[in-house]
């Protein structure tokens, strides 16, 4: 499983809902990533029309939540970024030194 920061901008049509039945977002967010297989870390709300999640999970489970959040016409824009540990950095620049002296640029 992977760690992601997602950013998601709600819609005006979110607004109007939330405006006329305020309500957690945090619980409603949690049930859709449980059902997705994700699970939800931390959420915020950025004061700019946008949710910040940490969530984990795996490629699937997010394109299907992805999928659910963007058809549910509550958001206009979805971006998911996979984190990567400073570990798992350091394991990716070690195997990136062996491979890049297999790869001829173009060029070259």
């Amino acid at each position: 499983m992977s760690i992601y920061l997602t950013r998601a901008h709600y819609s005006q049509e979110a607004f109007k809902g939330m405006i006329s039945q305020p309500a957690d977002r945090e619980s409603a967010a949690k049930a859709m990533f449980d059902a997705a297989g994700i699970k939800l870390h931390h959420m915020w709300y950025s004061g700019n029309g946008e949710v910040i999640c940490v969530v984990e999970g795996d490629a699937v489970s997010g394109a299907t939540a992805g999928m659910v959040v963007m058809a549910s016409g509550g958001f206009t824009n979805v971006e998911s970024i996979e984190l990567v540990t400073m570990a798992q950095m350091v394991d990716s620049m070690k195997s990136a030194g062996a491979i890049a002296a297999k790869f001829r640029p173009p060029g070259k």
